[in-house]
């Protein structure tokens, strides 16, 4: 199953846009070659609201936000993940609108044992864009039921993208509120030691079995056939694993020379990210004893491992 993403997304800015009678997407100002057109913050809800990821810290996404929400209340504040570009303005939200703030956990609340250790004994860089000063009013944990104003919500925790990064699922509308985990446009930026493969592709496997029929991502346009795409995603991830092996299989490269070797007609703006993304492939490679490094970092040498 080949891959197709759809880059043809034009929303407008700052604007509501209606996508179910108690369901509007506003767009934020921080379009980027990592966020696409912009983070896109879903309020749900036709008297009392329920906001999911806000976004960045942008005081004209505040106010478009605002301007929308008017004099109705908003009680909650979901959160699928701490990343600079989703959760910030959540705190600004709160001191306008008296929400609360619900989210799993800090950035690393869920690291494997095996990245905890190559995190706290390595410099492996990454570390994209954290929202250092997160606050949470409620943590929430795989499978909890959310019982918010008129909606019971599911969590689903997908670790991977980030370790914290959860899926909020209206089982009922087999609705998803995918956040980065799934997307149209692109794949998921997994960048050790923050991103984790192995656990996004647990995830991924995760969500291929479930029933919701429409995910509605941080960025770009709704998945109205999310499966296919899952399912597209974790055959990409694995014949990217096979490239990069066959790259490494002759003589020992580093992830910068692979994503030469590997990734053809790349944007040079997204270099920096393919490095990231294969550093992941290799560091779960490693773990599953596919790859031999004498250390871990990004400009180590990676070498098949005799075993295969």
């Amino acid at each position: 199953m080949a891959i197709s993403f759809d880059t043809n997304h034009n929303p407008k800015i700052g604007e509501a846009e209606q996508l179910e009678y108690d369901l509007v997407v506003i767009t934020a100002d921080n379009a980027s070659p990592m966020t696409f057109t912009g983070t896109r913050t879903y309020v749900l809800g036709t008297d009392n609201l329920i906001v999911i990821d806000p976004g960045p810290d942008s005081a004209a996404h505040l106010s478009s936000i605002m301007k929308y929400i008017g004099k109705r209340k908003v009680t909650d504040i979901l959160l699928t993940h701490s990343h600079t570009d989703h959760s910030p303005l959540s705190r600004k939200l709160k001191i306008e609108t008296g929400a609360r703030i619900i989210g799993f956990g800090s950035a690393d609340e869920a690291r494997t044992s095996f990245m905890k250790k190559l995190s706290s004994s390595l410099d492996l860089g990454g570390e994209e864009g954290i929202d250092k000063d997160l606050a949470l009013d409620k943590k929430v944990v795989e499978k909890q039921m959310l019982k918010l104003n008129n909606y019971s919500i599911e969590v689903v925790h997908t670790p991977g993208h980030l370790s914290n990064h959860i899926c909020f699922s209206l089982k009922e509308r087999k609705i998803l509120f995918s956040g980065d985990h799934v997307m149209g446009w692109a794949t998921t930026l997994i960048s050790p030691p923050d991103g984790d493969l192995g656990s996004f592709m647990n995830s991924l496997e995760k969500l291929s079995i479930r029933e919701e029929v429409i995910y509605y991502p941080g960025h770009g346009k709704p998945l109205k056939e999310p499966r296919k795409m899952v399912l597209a995603q974790i055959k990409h991830r694995r014949d990217r694993e096979r490239q990069i092996l066959n790259s490494v299989s002759k003589i020992s490269r580093t992830p910068a020379e692979i994503v030469d070797d590997v990734y053809v007609g790349l944007n040079p703006m997204l270099k920096a990210a393919a490095i990231r993304n294969v550093l992941a492939h290799l560091i779960d490679m490693y773990e599953r004893d596919k790859v031999s490094t004498d250390k871990f970092s990004q400009t180590a040498k990676f070498s098949q491992s005799n075993q295969n």
